[in-house]
């Protein structure tokens, strides 16, 4: 790799773990319950065991992560912080398997009852909606966070 490069991967990382720690925002206090303009009550039920004990460690995991890595590039060079990046495997892996238990994220199944009879609102209504989306967003950086960590472990 030649030496016009090293800034800019390091670069990369930083900025990619500024970015799991904004995708963590919406996940922090998922919705119990919303009532929408048409009356429909939407209750989410409760969570598979565990998912909030994994969930919860994995976010404080990643911000800590996320701070690590912007503290050690500002003090030592780009193959820092590249292997630091590796670390971001276990909350890679840990919000995964919360994905997995829990259906792409966040609706844990969402119960919807229409005062009027009328029909459940579309599924972009759902107040899981962000929380879904922030998961998988979170799932996907954490993971490309990793494999550039991998690569940097691998290629010393």
């Amino acid at each position: 790799m030649s030496p016009a490069d090293r800034p800019v991967r390091a670069r990369l990382v930083r900025v990619l773990s500024v970015l799991a720690v904004l995708a963590t925002v919406p996940l922090w206090a998922p919705p119990d319950h919303v009532t929408t303009a048409d009356g429909v009550f939407m209750v989410a039920m409760a969570p598979p065991q565990g998912v909030a004990t994994v969930r919860l460690v994995s976010l404080v995991l990643v911000v800590v992560l996320a701070l690590a890595t912007l503290v050690v590039g500002r003090r030592a060079g780009a193959v820092a912080v590249r292997r630091l990046a590796v670390l971001f495997v276990v909350p890679a892996v840990t919000l995964s398997w919360v994905s997995w238990r829990t259906e792409g994220g966040g609706s844990y199944t969402v119960a919807l009852v229409g005062s009027l009879g009328q029909d459940p609102p579309h599924a972009f209504e759902s107040p899981w909606l962000p929380v879904a989306v922030a998961q998988a967003a979170l799932v996907v950086l954490l993971w490309a966070l990793a494999v550039l960590g991998l690569v940097a472990r691998f290629r010393r």
